[in-house]
């Protein structure tokens, strides 16, 4: 192919999924007999890293370019008459975290097909405090959200997001490092509030959106442009009251420094998209030595609290022929991706076989966990349990 996997990510997980057998190197991938068929997204455009201020060296993709990856490996399933299982090693904070963005839709939809399973990654998030969850009593008329930014985004710049539930609307205003306020920004029809800062370099840009269109939620986006370092002090406004919660996201590790961060973050509904999705297979990762869940692996629930992760698969320190060692969520997708294949062979090629989609291939994942006595589940860490495929077959038997 007139092209070359100069990253490595891809390559490892395609290793683990599907790797050859290396006896002498105690490798195997998790499905070694199954073939390949492999999608490489060219980098996202310019002017949309530009838009979302995204560092030069970081490796970013586009929505739609995924989505077309999907359709190509869709036909080319239904062209060689296989099963397909489809791994997506990647993950966003910006969206709804309910499983509606076009992405997300597309991965539903194929959700329902016979002879296909998808595997996404539920992200490495954990810890990072890029998660503020907010919720009013009824007699709150604000909240102070108080955020650190480190002097990489003081160069460049990061957008943050404010999701609510479609009953509650809110609107925002500053305080900066330096003191300067800016009041409560009014909410106008489609308008788009662009603040200079007369004290600092800081230009900050609000963007109201009532009713998102795929959740019905409302959507407020805040781009931070060359925000100056310190404690940012975002104040929150109850403007039409039922529930009072609220959530912010700023964008994931890589897209941001390890400095840029919320003071008071919550831990939880911190799977990235298009994890949340339904119809899918959202796997957390553990270690496999220590039984001990990853440090980083992105915890639950959705926002809308939908059990997601699924399970959990082992996804730290996972060992690569030359010695090489990697460690993530998305290698404990590429191990789930495994067991999904030989599921759907299994279903494909046994005539008393059921026949499997995703839904179906995760009820059987789910069903033959491994479960612990002293942990309650489903768990925000660890799904349903941890992935044992021999005993799903016998869960199948039985």
């Amino acid at each position: 192919v007139p092209s070359k996997d100069t990253d490595g990510h891809g390559t490892f997980l395609a290793g683990l999924a599907a790797g050859s057998a290396f006896p002498l190197q105690n490798f195997t991938g998790a499905a070694p007999m199954a073939d390949l068929a492999i999608v490489k997204l060219k980098p996202a455009k310019k002017y949309l890293r530009d838009y979302y201020l995204i560092p030069e060296e970081t490796v970013a993709f586009q929505e739609n370019d995924i989505m077309m990856g999907i359709k190509y490996l869709r036909v080319t399933a239904d062209r060689f008459r296989r099963p397909l299982v489809i791994l997506l090693g990647l993950g966003t904070n910006y969206g709804s975290h309910t499983g509606t963005s076009p992405l997300s839709q597309v991965t539903q939809n194929y959700g329902g097909f016979f002879g296909i399973a998808t595997v996404i990654a539920a992200g490495n998030e954990t810890g990072l405090a890029h998660h503020y969850a907010g919720r009013f009593s009824a007699d709150t008329s604000f909240e102070d959200v108080e955020l650190r930014v480190g002097e990489e985004e003081g160069k460049r710049g990061f957008i943050l997001e404010l999701w609510s539930s479609a009953a509650d609307l809110y609107t925002v205003g500053f305080v900066s490092p330096g003191g300067e306020r800016i009041s409560r920004i009014p909410i106008l029809s489609n308008n788009e509030t662009r603040i200079p800062f007369l004290l600092e370099s800081t230009v900050i840009t609000v963007s109201y959106q009532l009713i998102e269109a795929g959740s019905g939620s409302q959507l407020v986006s805040i781009r931070f442009d060359r925000p100056s370092p310190g404690i940012w002090t975002i104040r929150v406004y109850n403007t039409q009251f039922l529930t009072g919660e609220y959530h912010m996201w700023l964008p994931v590790h890589g897209f941001i420094s390890d400095e840029t961060f919320f003071l008071r973050p919550d831990p939880d509904t911190i799977i990235t998209d298009p994890g949340n999705t339904a119809a899918i297979i959202t796997t957390a990762a553990y270690s496999h030595q220590t039984g001990g869940i990853y440090l980083h692996s992105s915890r639950g629930f959705t926002r809308t609290g939908a059990i997601q992760p699924d399970l959990a698969a082992p996804g730290v320190r996972l060992p690569l022929p030359d010695y090489q060692e990697v460690t993530g969520t998305s290698f404990a997708a590429a191990m789930t991706a495994g067991a999904a294949a030989i599921l759907l062979s299994w279903s494909a090629y046994t005539p008393s076989a059921p026949r499997i989609n995703t839904s179906i291939a995760k009820a059987f994942l789910i069903r033959g966990a491994d479960r612990r006595n002293s942990i309650e589940y489903p768990s925000r860490e660890w799904g349903y349990g941890t992935l044992n495929l021999y005993n799903s077959f016998l869960s199948m038997r039985s």
